[in-house]
């Protein structure tokens, strides 16, 4: 049976390249997978799920068409087609929804979008050839002086058709190392490394000490509690919005996924590559998370019979980390360093829906963006060292409230 979770990446990878214009508001995010807008404005909703779709499955779905009153058009797409009974179930609970409802198998929803393709009969290495086309196709797009020009559909559809003929061929490899390193790094990222590949693990900086890294850590609070009282399925779901949420968010702001840890998300910023504008995308890529792990928690919590305080915090500090190397056919890259266990240390303290920030992050923000850091207003906190395990001194740092959020993400 193929998983829910490799339809969605496939699908993320393969309207990422094809220019798809993808609403991802974090009230949206809580709602569906994807929201995209076409041309003509209309929005279209996309919800993916197992085969098995459930009664409380459809009623959810009901629910957030009726509350997202813009929304044109809705697919439901699972492994393969609805079976009668499930159709005519889905027929009960959506009758007198106003949108037009398609349920439809992955491989029926690739032939809708006229790209030229049919999945092959092995759905899962189907998918996996069609996200390798579509991953290495982006790769060729970012490395190509005309970044940002509107190349047309044709032009994009044949380019995929192409690549796809060589994953089938063996000219793309699956174990291909840029590849690799897409569950981890942002496009704009690998296509710099891919520059000068010889050199890929010295500009990654295996076993040496890499200075000015900004090291995030995030953390759901009471998430055992919310693992107790629900349903599995919807606990599932839940997740698997937040795990590919949180991914596009620390991409969308150019840093790198260490790893989810739990209902945890490490992430690194200004690696391997130093930027000026890290540490205010750094800030912005915690303020979007919160906001939309609220929305996300806020749904899932409106259908339990408990009501359990929960939000996001989240750890900011920058130093020294070292990068080290632990895979094995393909690169996977994981940090270690006393600043992460300082991250660690802030989430435990901060406030629900905030983030506390290190005192040197603080100073490393204020002089490479003042202005930014001048449109919200953090507030100086010091943690007693028996808070935070393993420190023998007070630490000094900056909490950053959740009415903050909003000014920090901007228009």
């Amino acid at each position: 049976m193929i998983e829910p979770y490799l339809i969605e990446s496939v699908l993320s990878s393969l309207f990422d390249f094809l220019k798809k214009k993808i609403i991802i508001s974090p009230a949206d995010r809580a709602k569906f997978d994807f929201i995209i807008k076409n041309d003509d404005g209309k929005k279209i909703g996309i919800e993916v799920k197992g085969q098995n779709v459930t009664l409380n499955t459809l009623k959810n779905i009901d629910s957030a068409l009726k509350e997202h009153k813009d929304i044109n058009e809705f697919y439901l797409i699972t492994p393969e087609e609805p079976d009668p009974l499930g159709e005519n179930k889905a027929k009960v609970v959506l009758k007198n929804s106003k949108v037009k409802i398609h349920w439809l198998s992955i491989n029926q929803f690739i032939q809708k979008q006229n790209l030229g393709i049919e999945l092959s009969k092995d759905l899962r290495h189907a998918l996996l050839d069609l996200q390798i086309a579509a991953v290495t196709s982006k790769f060729e797009d970012y490395g190509k002086k005309n970044i940002g020009s509107n190349l047309g559909l044709t032009d994009l559809n044949a380019h995929l058709r192409k690549n796809l003929e060589n994953v089938k061929e063996g000219k793309i490899e699956k174990s291909s190392l840029l590849f690799g390193l897409r569950r981890q790094f942002p496009y704009a990222i690998i296509a710099e490394l891919e520059k000068d590949p010889e050199k890929l693990a010295a500009k990654l900086g295996f076993g040496i000490k890499y200075d000015d890294a900004i090291i995030i850590l995030t953390d759901i609070k009471s998430f055992s509690s919310l693992v107790a009282v629900s349903d599995p399925d919807e606990l599932n779901d839940l997740m698997s919005k937040y795990y590919i949420n949180a991914r596009e968010l620390v991409f969308k702001y150019g840093g790198i996924l260490d790893k989810f840890i739990g209902d945890a998300v490490l992430g690194i910023f200004n690696y391997p590559i130093k930027r000026k504008d890290s540490y205010t995308n750094a800030t912005k890529f915690c303020s979007e998370l919160i906001l939309m792990g609220e929305s996300i928690l806020n749904e899932f919590q409106r259908k339990l019979d408990q009501k359990i305080l929960t939000g996001t915090r989240v750890g900011i500090a920058t130093g020294p980390i070292y990068a080290l190397n632990i895979g094995t056919d393909e690169y996977e890259v994981t940090f270690i360093g006393d600043k992460i266990n300082l991250a660690a240390r802030l989430e435990k303290n901060c406030d629900v829906n905030g983030i506390l920030i290190s005192n040197k992050f603080y100073y490393k923000l204020a002089e490479n963006d003042f202005e930014f850091l001048e449109k919200f207003s953090p507030k100086e906190k010091e943690i007693d060292p028996k808070d935070a395990k393993g420190q023998i001194e007070p630490i000094r740092a900056w909490q950053i409230a959740r009415v903050e959020m909003e000014k920090i993400i901007g228009p």
